[in-house]
């Protein structure tokens, strides 16, 4: 592919992908205030766990917050909250997989710099955080299972080497079966510079896993190939965030304010009003800091069950067809338009050369 010489287009592109995320994550910034609500948990029922990220513009966690910060709204509705409590000094481990793309477009400083990221990530981690490790090209390879004991790690990420095509789809879903025999905080990361072809699992499938489970995938998108819409979707309908890189060099600072976010989680607790009736309730949670306010809202289905009820899902997806068409239609621009930059810089480069 022939690559521009104007870096305007690289400018605007990034400018464009950085807007889709904002506008698609099940997040809300406003006024330098970051708000993600990760995972909701209703183990417990009617007590409710509610995990939540708060960070500023430039993705360092607030801390200092109490529950003076936070309102919490069911269905409408306004929930007393019982405690919040800041998790990064607590006893609460978090477990994480990440997922690294190998594949061929990987070669090079990619690749090196993915994994330096990888290693980036795991120093910021607690002596009680799991982390596990699986890369994937055309199939999907656990390079480590989840463990406390982070040093072998390092050596095992240094040993990934590249391979073919992008089972993005497979390697989430390995992910999140490493992840299940984990409870309470939980996370996926996963990185990629292409796009899915070679999966025998379909996003919906891996979508429908992360629900069910209650575990955020983070997507990490790198360069100009990835499939922004599908990972935007992907960390949307999971309680996760989709973060984009434009080059590999970015990839340490943004895994490890990634990691910075999951540590300093909030745990918000609060009494639920419903009743486990197998039906869809929506959650809006709203935090008021030094740098202004945010909201964000997410929906949990009332059941204890280990599966979505058929009727359940149809109606979270009958309420989110909003997001997919907006994703589409915002994805659709942003392919347009970045073509239509491409173009135009390479005919001016040209007219540069021949004049």
């Amino acid at each position: 592919m022939m690559t521009p010489r104007n870096g305007k287009s690289s400018i605007v592109f990034g400018r464009i992908i950085t807007a889709l995320a904002l506008v698609l994550i099940p997040s809300v910034i406003f006024a330098g205030t970051v708000l993600t609500l990760n995972q909701i948990n209703i183990e417990r029922f009617p007590e409710v766990h509610v995990y939540l990220t708060v960070a500023d513009e430039r993705g360092n966690p607030v801390k200092g917050l109490g529950a003076s910060h936070f309102l919490v709204q069911e269905d409408g509705g306004a929930v007393r909250i019982q405690s919040v409590s800041p998790l990064a000094q607590g006893e609460e481990p978090l477990s994480v997989v990440l997922a690294i793309d190998r594949s061929g477009s990987m070669r090079g400083e990619a690749i090196k710099d993915a994994k330096q990221a990888a290693i980036d990530f795991l120093k910021e981690m607690r002596g009680i955080d799991r982390v596990g490790v699986v890369s994937f090209d055309d199939t999907v390879t656990v390079i480590a299972r989840l463990a406390t004991d982070k040093g072998p790690l390092a050596k095992d990420i240094q040993k990934i080497s590249v391979g073919k095509d992008t089972a993005l789809n497979d390697a989430v879903k390995r992910s999140l079966q490493l992840l299940a025999p984990f409870t309470g905080r939980r996370a996926v990361v996963v990185l990629t510079d292409g796009k899915e072809n070679r999966s025998k699992a379909t996003r919906e499938e891996i979508i429908r896993e992360a629900v069910r489970s209650g575990v955020p995938i983070i997507t990490v998108g790198l360069g100009k190939e990835t499939d922004a819409a599908a990972l935007v979707t992907m960390a949307a309908r999971s309680g996760g965030r989709a973060v984009f890189a434009q080059t590999s060099g970015e990839l340490s600072r943004l895994y490890q304010a990634i990691a910075r976010q999951l540590v300093n989680q909030y745990r918000v607790t609060l009494q639920s009003r419903k009743s486990l009736d197998n039906g869809w309730h929506r959650l809006r949670v709203a935090v008021k800091t030094a740098k202004g306010r945010a909201e964000v809202e997410r929906l949990y289905l009332g059941t204890l069950r280990p599966t979505l009820a058929t009727g359940a899902l149809e109606e979270y997806r009958t309420g989110m067809n909003w997001l997919y068409l907006l994703a589409t239609i915002l994805c659709a621009l942003v392919v347009a338009l970045t073509i239509a930059i491409i173009v135009i810089a390479v005919k001016r480069s040209k007219e540069n050369e021949n004049g």
